[in-house]
């Protein structure tokens, strides 16, 4: 598939493990809107540009990956000329950011395991070196392809776009990235895959894109599990016994967390965990409001209907949705 060049914005960037230069081919945001939402949150996207097959940066020399935001680039000289007058301002932006939130009943949430993300120290820099050979196999299938891999990111190729989230998700957990940044980034895996799935009708053509999906899919009903259970005011636990840290987060992404669950759940035909989440989300429905208020009625179809469901509207979750300093997976997309 390729690509207008008009849809992209291109960035010279230097990769911070191999410190090799590379061109970044970023979507211009305007160039795509959300049409619809699959039960597991998957939004769908009008017309044939899909921002998912472009969400990871891949370094086309060591496979060093991960969302722009966790990138972490070399910065040039006026990169960090910029980034010390925006930190200078930050505190004074947020504040303004606050209060503006507050007069519309908004909520805004500071993102700490993201900040965490935002800059690689030493000791992420030796282990990244250290698991260069792991990322080159994992990519064995891409460097076959013969060009670059952002080259293939810019035509759209859709096992580049998988891979990509695979590659990103290895590089976290070396970082010692939280469960819910790794959940949503094989949720996104997951979806890219199912993209896949149905750019094809012939069965064998379908099958290694579903594969994929549900290997991605079980990952990130792990992961985010785990993060569901971190939110809970009793202690929780690993199945090693090990304490889960708690975290805090605002009761819209509680719900967006246990809605993904209850759909990614019925997805893979676990249908008792599922309705158990659907269950969760009913009951803690009682007066909720915009994007809580969507999501419980979207689980009471989804009880209902079953499967084959997709939400009507995704108009409405963008426009009630509340807004999060740091959005998570597909969300800061839009």
């Amino acid at each position: 598939m390729v690509l207008n060049d008009k849809l992209f914005f291109q960035k010279s960037i230097t990769c911070p493990v191999c410190e090799k230069p590379f061109t970044r081919y970023t979507l211009r945001k305007t160039q795509f809107s959300i049409a619809k939402r699959d039960i597991d949150y998957r939004p769908i996207y009008v017309g044939q540009v899909n921002p998912r097959l472009f969400g990871v940066c891949v370094c086309p020399t060591c496979f060093y990956a991960g969302e722009d935001r966790f990138f972490c680039p070399r910065m040039s000289e006026d990169d960090l000329r910029r980034q010390e007058y925006f930190q200078s301002h930050k505190a004074q932006w947020e504040a303004q950011s606050r209060v503006r939130a507050a007069s519309s009943g908004q909520q805004i949430w500071k993102d700490q395991a993201a900040e965490k993300l935002k800059a690689l120290t030493p000791e992420d820099l030796a282990i990244l070196r250290r698991i260069s050979p792991l990322l080159q196999k994992s990519a064995s299938t891409i460097i076959a392809k013969g060009k670059p891999y952002n080259e293939l990111q810019k035509e759209g190729d859709l096992d580049a776009a998988i891979r990509a989230y695979e590659l990103a998700a290895i590089c976290y957990k070396a970082r010692k990235a939280n469960h819910r940044i790794l959940g949503y980034t094989y949720l996104n895996g997951a979806w890219a895959s199912r993209d896949a799935t149905e750019q094809f009708t012939d069965e064998a053509a379908r099958k290694p894109y579903k594969e994929f999906e549900n290997a991605f899919l079980r990952e990130a009903i792990n992961f985010l599990t785990i993060t569901n259970k971190s939110t809970s005011l009793e202690d929780a636990f690993m199945p090693d016994g090990t304490k889960i840290p708690k975290e805090n987060m605002p009761e819209s992404r509680i719900f967006e967390i246990m809605y993904i669950l209850a759909g990614a759940n019925r997805i893979v035909g676990n249908l008792e965990v599922s309705n158990k989440f659907i269950e969760q989300l009913l009951f803690g429905s009682s007066g909720a409001q915009g994007i809580m208020l969507w999501f419980a009625n979207q689980a009471r179809d989804m009880r209902n209907v079953g499967v084959g469901m997709a939400s009507s509207s995704a108009a409405a979750v963008v426009a009630e949705e509340e807004s999060d300093e740091d959005e998570e997976g597909d969300e800061d997309e839009e």
